[in-house]
């Protein structure tokens, strides 16, 4: 069977374009391939060889697909180490000898291992586009975990902060039920005063028992706040003196500005007296005054009335200052 003639010259499917993406090394890869694969014989299953052989014919003849074959002449893909000898191999049998071809087999594999680990640079910008896509996500997961440890740490104060003022309270209703009721009336307190067999003492310094109480309750206030801030917890020691100063006596909340002036924790007692000359009432903060001036308190005794006075609505602001006490 004649082979069909062509007007086109033979092997005019090896002469491939290039795109412009196409990297260097993989252009030399390709340009080789398209000239090795001019020396073949390709022979029909009849035994005929055509003089202008086919793409298709070429790569049934390589054992390949015509796909691949295309890639491979364009420089799209980068064949396999097998592939590229066994297409070296067939031409040089078929163009009698390696010197015919123009390279040699070590050199053809040489092109494709430096084509194989060439980068193009539309591989580039993507593999930098993960890059940066996992610092950023990296990043996340870090500002995550640190929001989570935050919120975790942020749940176990709330719950410390909790305790404590379970805790006071428990205090502060123990240290009531030890007092006498004063709102039960005069005749209710003679009975109660009977009953209890308080001990005589001054009326000047009050009832013993009942000082007793409150100076107990002072020193175990003073304690905590002293633990926190010994523990580094200055938000939880000013909590503290904010529930101290809501559920406590007047009474009580004098003795323990003295107690905190004499153990040296001047900066507790000066916040303790702006926070109950704030939020309490004025006949609380006179009372609690009157004994701070007592205990010879003279100076927290005037700011004292001094933190009442700037309270709107405060009648201890209608005067233009506390006078001192004296």
């Amino acid at each position: 069977m004649a082979a069909r003639s062509s007007s086109r010259p033979p092997f005019a499917w090896t002469e491939k374009d290039f795109d412009e993406d196409v990297p260097p090394d993989k252009r030399r890869l390709a340009a080789a391939l398209q000239r090795i694969c001019r020396h073949l014989v390709i022979r029909t299953p009849d035994g005929v060889t055509p003089t202008h052989p086919t793409q298709a014919q070429a790569a049934k003849y390589l054992k390949i697909s015509e796909t691949a074959l295309t890639r491979y002449l364009h420089g799209q893909h980068v064949p396999a180490d097998k592939v590229t000898a066994f297409i070296f191999d067939t031409a040089c049998r078929d163009a009698g000898g390696g010197q015919n071809l123009g390279i040699t087999r070590e050199e053809l594999l040489e092109l494709r291992a430096r084509a194989e680990q060439e980068r193009c640079g539309n591989c580039s910008r993507h593999r930098e586009a993960v890059r940066a896509a996992g610092q950023k996500l990296k990043a996340m997961q870090e500002n995550q975990e640190r929001l989570e440890r935050t919120a975790e740490e942020r749940a176990e104060e709330l719950r410390e902060a909790r305790q404590q003022a379970s805790t006071l309270k428990r205090e502060a209703q123990q240290a009531r039920e030890a007092q006498p009721d004063i709102k039960a009336g005069p005749q209710k307190d003679r009975r109660a005063a009977r009953a209890a067999t308080l001990l005589p003492v001054n009326r000047r310094h009050g009832d013993r028992q009942q000082s007793k109480n409150e100076t107990t309750a002072a020193r175990g206030i003073a304690s905590r706040a002293e633990e926190l801030l010994g523990g580094g917890r200055p938000d939880s020691t000013l909590a503290l003196l904010r529930h101290t100063a809501e559920a406590y006596t007047s009474i009580e909340i004098a003795l323990l500005v003295a107690l905190l002036r004499t153990n040296g924790q001047h900066e507790l007692a000066d916040n303790l007296v702006h926070i109950y000359g704030r939020d309490r009432s004025d006949r609380d903060v006179v009372r609690a005054a009157l004994t701070l001036h007592e205990q010879d308190a003279v100076t927290d005794a005037e700011a004292l009335l001094r933190a009442a006075a700037v309270r709107p609505g405060s009648a201890l602001s209608h005067s233009d200052r506390p006078r001192p006490l004296k």
